[in-house]
């Protein structure tokens, strides 16, 4: 049987991912009529089901609402991200929608105010607060207040304690670099800056690893997460998609410093394939020995998923500098993204199928080799499958951007027009 390490720590190959969270690939091919049939068809769907009134879509029962009627307008789950992918897929031409969107864009950011205003972490967050939205409404109308209020809330969001991209400031300096590339004002260069400087000086030694890390104060326990969901790969990633606004040394230094984390940290495993042995890697959550011992003492096992795991290490890192090291780590961890294949529980860009698409087209543009366009579109034509079974199951679409139908047509579009940036991530 193969093994897999951690460190000098031995383990078998089946605990490397837990293959009862991961389901057999779609046999069939890829086909791009099929693809665009999908992309149109949810993006029917969303606008058949949008509430004109609300201005939004109800939560989907996957989503968990508080309650059958509950909505929102946040950029996760919420009716801004489903804006966000209708008006980006117009654009490029794979719909012609309905409506117009903007007079619900410029309600979003005192919506998501008042939404966010309870959370512990404040209401600034990217996905789940005011940022995005502002974001959104000045891209829409170039209104001057709505840029000063979102340079105010990032600035403001620079020393949250989350330390994380859900809440903290790796998240809420995205919309400040979107600002940034703008271009019409050097405030905003200048935030970019202080911003990845704060991220820089928030780093510390790991007590177990003794390599860098980020610790994260975050619902009211600390963490060390390794992954792009709340971690290090997600706080790394805002300095690589910064770096024209920052000096070379700077994200030079933060590169390396990633790279001596996610090298102690990674599970190594070999697969024997027709072609010879293939390198897999991931990794846990998180680093914190005693509460991955008891994870795994509950049946757990390392998560394959954007946001924990080895598609969203990719996702993240995929734009690191070339080297042998780098390289390895990353086509490791795309290759166990591959052979753990689709996920069970969906098709979202979050914790689902399409989230490993997009993996497998940022490892195509990084080493520009035809197999991973290829696995990336198998991919994503088995999550416009998981779209439609579960519509049969629950009777209608799940219009969200990062766990539901909409990042799912953004990832199909991708595969389409040869496009690995992330959606809301890599542009907006």
């Amino acid at each position: 049987m193969a093994t897999s390490e951690v460190g000098s720590t031995l383990i078998a190959m089946q605990d490397l991912f837990d293959p009862a969270r991961h389901e057999a690939l779609t046999a069939g091919p890829w086909n791009e009529d099929v693809a665009r049939h999908a992309i149109v068809r949810i993006c029917a769907a969303a606008e058949a089901e949008f509430d004109e009134r609300e201005g939004s879509w109800l939560l989907h029962p996957q989503d968990d609402p508080p309650h059958p009627d509950a909505r929102s307008s946040n950029l996760y789950w919420g009716a801004m991200g489903v804006v966000w992918a209708l008006r980006h897929l117009q654009t490029q031409g794979a719909v012609l929608l309905k409506r117009d969107y903007a007079p619900w864009i410029e309600l979003y950011p005192d919506r998501l105010r008042q939404e966010a205003a309870a959370e512990a972490h404040g209401s600034a967050s990217y996905l789940f607060g005011e940022s995005a939205a502002l974001l959104l409404a000045w891209m829409s109308t170039h209104r001057d207040d709505f840029a000063d209020r979102l340079h105010d809330i990032v600035q403001g969001n620079l020393h949250n304690p989350a330390r994380e991209p859900l809440w903290g400031n790796a998240g809420t300096v995205l919309a400040a670099i979107r600002m940034a590339e703008a271009g019409h004002e050097v405030r905003w260069s200048e935030l970019v800056a202080q911003a990845i400087d704060a991220l820089f000086r928030d780093m510390e030694t790991d007590p177990e690893t003794g390599t860098w890390i980020w610790e994260q104060d975050l619902y009211g326990s600390r963490s060390r997460y390794l992954g792009a969901g709340h971690g290090l790969a997600g706080n790394a990633y805002a300095a690589l998609r910064g770096a024209d606004h920052l000096d070379a040394s700077s994200v030079q230094a933060i590169e390396e410093r990633v790279l001596e984390t996610l090298s102690a940290t990674a599970l190594h495993a070999t697969l024997d394939a027709p072609g010879g042995q293939v390198a897999l890697l991931n990794w846990h959550v998180l680093v914190d020995r005693e509460r991955v011992a008891a994870w795994l003492a509950k049946g757990g096992r390392p998560l394959v998923q954007d946001c924990h795991g080895a598609p969203g290490i990719v996702c993240r890192l995929a734009g690191a500098s070339r080297g042998p090291r780098w390289d390895t780590l990353l086509r490791g961890a795309g290759e166990l993204t591959w052979h753990a294949g689709p996920l069970a529980k969906g098709p979202s860009l979050c914790h689902g199928t399409s989230g490993s698409a997009m993996a497998c087209l940022k490892l195509w543009r990084r080493f520009g080799e035809p197999e991973w366009l290829e696995r990336a579109r198998r991919l994503a034509i088995h999550a416009a499958e998981q779209v439609e079974l579960a519509r049969s199951r629950h009777g209608r679409g799940r219009h969200s951007l990062w766990t539901g139908d909409l990042g799912v047509a953004c990832v199909m579009w991708n595969c389409i027009a040869g496009d690995d940036r992330f959606p809301t991530l890599d542009h907006f």
